[in-house]
């Protein structure tokens, strides 16, 4: 039986001579090996940022690292200690979501180990770059979004906020103000920025669980929102009947949509790090928005396009996804009919958020993991707590756009 070790032909020569592999059924036992993988992952992490412990099968703790313990890993299989030897990100990840660990205390402070380990997995970082290619972008996105929203509206709405489900940063003015605030706040910006008022018509790009579509319809503005997830289509659908709202749902990729009209303006939330095409994005944004109307767009930020963890690849999400960069964007905006508004920092605002649905998912483990299976928690558990920490730690940064479209002379 291969393991998931097997992924990695590069891996340190001393852990292959190390892992034990199986024979026929039988694993054979590990027990004269664990000091040497315990001796490899403490003189693997020497000097790291954090110290923790690991439990074993047995029961026995080790100390890796100086220092009070940030958190530990309590193995719950074999091959769970060999995963951490491998010093390979991806293969890390894999083992907790297979559950040969568990991770208890700080969480958030276990992603601080990542200067310490490796994260190459040459063929599915290229297959990115390949699949639009050969397969075209409309379905690569349908691909990738299916993928990551496909689920019951319960999975996302248990971390969520619960009054604007809304899938992306709030804006925070201090550091314990309730979730809900921070993204109310961000709404009236949105409004205000734009311009918005009762009766424009306005195009929500990514129309989610209809956080903003929600807000702006109850101001009086008519809202047309986009999806590529039924899931989406379904909960909108449902939204507006219950609520008699002047909201209308299509299932269509914005790349694609061609209406009959254009928009006062377009307010496109978390889905630009589906769009890496700039130069495509901003001629759709031209052909459907008004002479003098407003685009509002936010999006996780990162200064190298298409840097990814291959967990983030595998497991949350696939295609040519890459987070937002800013100055390749206004590259791109600087041969368009817009003007650049303003841009704001949401970095810190984007941390607390996922700390709040961090939380909030942590708190609902019960109902994640008997709805929907361990390894989805595990696994939505190490994107929540792991963005949490990239925000802090700057790995990530997080910015806000509002553009404008060139007017026509009179």
């Amino acid at each position: 039986m291969a393991s998931i070790l097997d992924d990695r032909a590069d891996r340190p020569q001393e852990v292959m001579e190390t892992v034990q592999m199986e024979a026929g059924n039988e694993i054979m036992p590990l027990q004269r090996n664990e000091a040497r993988l315990l001796e490899i992952i403490s003189r693997g992490f020497r000097g790291g940022a954090v110290s923790f412990d690991v439990i074993l099968q047995d029961g026995s703790e080790h100390r890796i690292g100086t220092g009070s313990p940030g958190f530990k890993l309590r193995m719950t299989h074999p091959r769970g200690l060999r995963a951490i030897a491998s010093f390979d990100e991806g293969v890390i990840a894999n083992a907790y979501i297979d559950g040969w660990y568990e991770v208890e205390g700080d969480i958030i402070e276990m992603f601080d180990l990542r200067d310490k380990v490796q994260d190459r997995h040459l063929f599915r970082w290229l297959w990115r770059f390949i699949a639009p290619v050969l397969l075209g972008q409309v379905r690569v996105n349908k691909s990738a979004i299916s993928r990551h929203y496909e689920r019951d509206h319960s999975f996302y709405l248990s971390f969520l906020d619960e009054e604007f489900r809304c899938y992306t940063q709030g804006i925070f003015e201090s550091d314990d103000e309730p979730l809900s605030v921070a993204i109310r706040r961000k709404m009236d910006f949105i409004l205000e920025r734009c311009k918005m008022k009762p009766g424009d018509e306005v195009l929500d790009v990514g129309v989610g669980w209809g956080s903003f579509a929600e807000h702006a319809a109850r101001k009086g503005i008519k809202v047309t929102g986009l999806t590529i997830a039924r899931q989406s289509l379904s909960f909108m659908q449902q939204l507006t009947t219950e609520k008699d709202l002047p909201i209308t749902t299509s299932l269509t990729d914005v790349l694609e949509y061609k209406p009959q009209k254009q928009f006062d303006a377009i307010a496109i939330l978390g889905v630009m790090e589906h769009l890496p095409n700039y130069d495509e994005v901003l001629k759709c944004f031209d052909r459907l928005l008004k002479p003098g109307g407003h685009v509002f767009l936010d999006a996780s930020a990162i200064p190298r396009k298409y840097e990814l963890s291959s967990f983030i690849t595998q497991h949350i999400y696939p295609g040519n996804h890459s987070f937002f960069v800013l100055h390749d964007f206004l590259k791109s905006l600087a041969s368009m009919p817009f003007e650049l508004k303003g841009v704001w920092d949401d970095r810190h605002s984007y941390y607390l958020t996922f700390v709040h649905w961090a939380k909030r998912f942590d708190a609902n483990r019960d109902f994640i993991i008997e709805h929907f299976g361990g390894a989805d928690y595990r696994r939505f558990r190490l994107y929540l707590w792991g963005a949490a920490n990239c925000f802090l730690r700057n790995r990530l940064q997080c910015y806000r756009l509002v553009l404008q479209k060139t007017a026509v002379p009179a």
